[in-house]
């Protein structure tokens, strides 16, 4: 039995890993610190794309800002003009993510199916 809620536990906890890691990208103090810069109409700051991305991001989901703001437009301006000549824009680099994603959860989920089956029995 303690085997089994070993396992159990250690499932969570990669699981909980492999979930969290998207979640550290950007904070919310950048964030609003980028927005805060775009709210003259201009970028001044030295901003990655990355959080560019994670503000844009933010912004379609608040309709606050898509109602009463040109903020959006700002930043994607802002994140045409850091790419290089000729790259189109939406496409990212694949690094993987998605398949460690997909093979954790898919773990997590065939581990607590066999932990359940094995209790019925």
């Amino acid at each position: 039995m303690k085997v089994k809620l070993f396992v159990a536990l250690m499932l969570v906890a990669v699981a909980t890993l492999v979930f969290a890691s998207a979640a550290l990208a950007v904070s919310q103090a950048t964030i609003d610190a980028i927005i805060e810069d775009a709210k003259d109409g201009t970028i001044d700051g030295d901003w990655t794309a990355a959080e560019i991305r994670a503000a844009l991001e933010y912004l379609r989901e608040n309709a606050i800002y898509q109602q009463y703001t040109d903020l959006e437009g700002v930043l994607e301006d802002y994140l045409a003009s850091l790419q290089a000549p000729g790259e189109q824009e939406g496409e990212l680099a694949f690094t993987g993510g998605e398949i460690l994603m997909l093979l954790g959860a898919g773990a997590g989920l065939a581990g607590s199916g066999a932990l359940l089956r094995r209790r019925r029995s």
